[in-house]
């Protein structure tokens, strides 16, 4: 049974003087209804002169304390003690009369009647009587709210109970989930998130956990970033805290519909730049009891898992590292590189089901075909784990961060290392379905290098996510990939850039119309570009006269051992003679350009995409009966 934060919370109590009652008096006399005026001041009163009108009162609004002259309409105001009752079951009745009707009073107290005044009456009568009534009521009210604290109490003892087994979890994760499923019960909330410090070094936070429907959840982000998520997603943000010691944070969302079920709880501030939040009152409470508990059992697995050297080291579904581990080395890499000078790269790849088992719409192609297609399957994330593990170094760290997102970690490991890694994997994944050599679509991967693309390890998860979540929009999806010549894949490249995806995405191709002189000029920019991370891949398309080739190869002059340079003359291939193009691989970006030369105009597309790059150099090298990847 769910209740909300402020069922868990101390009630107010109202004192007894505070209940207001509705009275209902039905006397013909004018005297007496001057007396009710005036006597009746905090209470609603409601007068009627006949029975026809009291009846319609009561009708409308059951009275708590009713007064009726049974003398009324020759006997029938008796008759209407009876009615009421039935009117308003839990309304005290009290019966008017006059000496001459005293036994008709009596019978009204017979029938149900709580008590006979005797006409005319007095104030202190009207007002004990009044009295008597809004002391039952309180005390009525009393023992509801006494039964309803007392089950709340044995609730609250099962939940703190609960809380305090959270220190014999199998890690601080498996104590996170239960903790979201425990707070969504107490406070009946919609979903919950637990977010945990990573690392000995980091104050970063990771996602440790969900229950309901927060899937927008980022996995992972500075307390800034976590805290301007839930201002976002109008989420409540309960600080796991105590004193000094700080292990995370629990975001709730409330129900639809409910404006403000959670009074006490911190809320975060969107006009603070640095995270921190406007605090509301301090938690009080059951809410405020379960969080300071949980943050000292999370305190107290953290220390084990330290203590015991990686109880937590290993994702137990699969064979890659935990995601703790990956921050906490990934911490002392980007210690050592920026105390040495050295470079590192993060890959994050990302699974999407849907996308795999997905049919292609009408036009669109899978991504390296090689045969038709059998019936899409959904990619299996431990099975994808191990052709990863397969294509990565030794030295690298591969962590699963979510059901289907993984994160590697590539120690002095620099771009062109970096793509080269991303082909294998690429190619491992491509490999790994007997039925057909092709790479579904549903697999994302992102690359981001220190210090080139942040110097921190959240802006290189953030850079890296951007990128895989940009290979989606990629225009090799709708290449075929076998049975086309240079110049049918060139056709198709200008045909589909209008109807690409996305196109304000980062990957997303540009159409290219320009003089061979402004393109030789945009090729000059773009190498020099390339040439300032250091090591780069280039191959140009070259021949006699003014060309891209003859462009490149003057810039670069003398040879250089961290530059690879490939200059093709295509003009002997099939459908090649007029073909400008350009491949950059580069420590901080990729760049491709393929345009036809038509009367001193390049006409063609370029994007700064990298399966682009890679599939470009690909097949141009093979046109010439070159192999430009080892």
């Amino acid at each position: 049974m769910t209740t909300s934060v402020e069922g868990v919370l101390s009630p107010s109590r109202s004192p007894v003087h505070e209940t207001s009652l509705k009275v209902l008096a039905v006397i013909a006399d004018e005297a007496t209804h001057t007396l009710f005026s005036r006597v009746i001041t905090s209470d609603e009163l409601m007068l009627a002169s006949d029975l026809a009108e009291g009846i319609a009162l009561a009708e409308s609004a059951a009275p708590d304390v009713a007064f009726i002259d049974v003398g009324l309409g020759e006997g029938a105001g008796l008759a209407m003690v009876h009615h009421l009752k039935a009117l308003a079951p839990e309304a005290t009745v009290f019966a008017l009369a006059t000496r001459a009707a005293l036994e008709a009073g009596a019978h009204a107290v017979a029938l149900g009647g709580a008590g006979l005044f005797l006409l005319p009456l007095g104030g202190d009568e009207v007002l004990n009587a009044v009295g008597s009534v809004r002391v039952r009521f309180a005390e009525r009210a009393l023992r509801i709210q006494l039964e309803q604290e007392s089950a709340r109490s044995a609730r609250a003892a099962g939940w703190i109970a609960r809380v305090a087994e959270l220190a014999d979890a199998r890690d601080r994760n498996a104590a996170a989930q239960q903790l979201a499923e425990l707070f969504v019960e107490a406070t009946g909330a919609a979903a919950a998130a637990v977010y945990l410090t990573v690392g000995e070094r980091s104050t970063e936070l990771a996602r440790a956990a969900i229950s309901g429907p927060l899937d927008r959840a980022p996995a992972y982000g500075t307390e800034a970033d976590i805290l301007d998520f839930a201002r976002r997603e109008q989420l409540i943000v309960v600080p796991l805290a105590l004193r000094k010691l700080a292990v995370g944070h629990l975001l709730l969302q409330k129900e639809p519909g409910r404006s403000s079920a959670f009074p006490s709880v911190r809320r975060p501030d969107s006009s603070s730049a640095s995270g921190s939040s406007r605090r509301a009152p301090l938690l009080d409470g059951l809410v405020k009891l379960l969080a300071t508990q949980a943050t000292t059992a999370l305190a107290l697995l953290g220390e084990r898992e330290r203590s015991t050297g990686g109880a937590a080291m290993k994702d137990p579904a699969t064979s890659a590292y935990s995601f703790a581990y990956y921050v906490d080395v990934a911490g002392r890499e980007i210690d050592k590189a920026r105390r040495y000078g050295r470079r590192f790269t993060i890959a994050t790849i990302v699974i999407e089901p849907d996308a795999a088992a997905a049919p292609e719409r009408p036009g669109e192609l899978a991504f390296w075909r090689t045969t038709p297609p059998p019936p899409p399957s959904t990619l299996n994330p431990g099975q994808v784990a191990e052709h990863l593990l397969r294509a990565v170094r030794d030295t690298d760290i591969l962590a699963r961060v979510d059901e289907n997102e993984f994160h590697l970690l590539m120690p002095e490991t620099a771009g062109l290392e970096a793509h080269a890694c991303h082909r294998r994997m690429l190619s491992r994944v491509a490999g790994s379905d007997k039925r057909a050599g092709y790479l579904p679509k549903g697999l994302l991967v992102g690359l981001a290098t220190f210090p080139h693309d942040g110097q921190s390890l959240a802006q290189l998860l953030r850079i890296a996510r951007l990128r895989a979540d940009a290979t989606k929009a990629s225009i090799v999806h709708r290449i075929p990939q076998d049975r086309r010549s240079i110049g049918d894949i060139f056709s198709l490249l200008v045909r589909e850039t209008p109807a690409a995806e996305g196109p304000l995405a980062i990957s997303a191709p540009r159409a290219l119309d320009a003089s061979v002189a402004d393109a030789a000029l945009l090729a000059t920019s773009v190498v020099r570009n390339a040439l300032r991370g250091g090591a780069a891949f280039i191959l140009v398309a070259h021949h006699d006269g003014l060309s891209l080739g003859a462009q490149v190869r003057t810039l670069l002059g003398t040879p250089r051992e961290d530059v690879v340079v490939h200059a093709l003359d295509l003009r002997s291939s099939p459908g090649c003679d007029d073909i400008e193009a350009l491949c950059v691989l580069a420590e901080h970006g990729a760049y491709a350009l393929v345009g036809r030369n038509q009367g001193g105009f390049v006409r063609g597309i370029h994007a700064a995409d990298p399966l682009l790059a890679d599939f470009l150099a690909e097949r141009l090298g093979r046109a010439v009966g070159l192999r430009v990847f080892g």
